[in-house]
């Protein structure tokens, strides 16, 4: 067989692979995947910023400021800022009467995928003395975040109060086997600011 008659087969191999890619192009690959082809983008917003939030436990014109951090690319993580500006009863409607004043919510926040987020915030319950506040209750927001715009987002999870014995570790967060004192379901809305 001469080199020529050698190479003729193999051009027409590489001739026939050549149509079937571009028929699979053109016919195949949208048989295969339906009716959207090609797929649309899938969008991925970002969470950073200060946004407005509203939840089933907050009473008739409450205000809550979020603000959240950009993610850290590496860990996926970002922290959380929350003030509450007229939501002020430390004493939670009577519940604690000797509490004088309430911290500020922060925690963190860990993306599980492109617009989902676990996030845990805390913050303190206290009554103020001279000498040292002391810490009467933590309350610990345990949630799930959908962001489902660019300036929306939505989070399923529950608030829970826990008294200061649930620390035995002294880490200023409840022991993984701790039980709170109260815990309720609670659905958060956010728009951004």
């Amino acid at each position: 067989m001469t080199t020529a008659m050698k190479k003729k087969p193999n051009t027409a191999l590489a001739a026939i692979i050549a149509l079937a890619a571009m028929f699979l192009v053109s016919t195949g690959w949208k048989v295969l995947a339906g009716d959207v082809w090609p797929p649309e983008p899938y969008l991925v917003y970002s969470a950073a910023g200060a946004w407005i939030e509203t939840s089933d436990l907050d009473q008739p014109g409450d205000i809550t400021i979020v603000t959240l951090s950009p993610e850290d690319p590496k860990t996926g993580t970002g922290s959380i800022g929350v003030t509450e500006i007229n939501n002020t009863d430390p004493t939670m409607g009577g519940q604690l009467p000797d509490a004088t004043s309430m911290t500020a919510w922060f925690g963190t926040y860990v993306k599980t995928g492109p617009d989902t987020a676990q996030n845990r915030l805390v913050r303190y319950v206290r009554k103020d003395e001279k000498s040292r506040s002391t810490i009467l209750a933590m309350h610990v927001v345990e949630t799930t975040t959908v962001q489902t715009s660019s300036d929306r987002m939505e989070a399923v999870g529950t608030w829970s109060a826990y008294y200061p014995d649930s620390d035995k570790d002294g880490d200023g967060l409840p022991d993984a086997d701790a039980q709170p004192a109260v815990s309720y379901p609670i659905t958060q809305h956010l728009k951004r600011i």
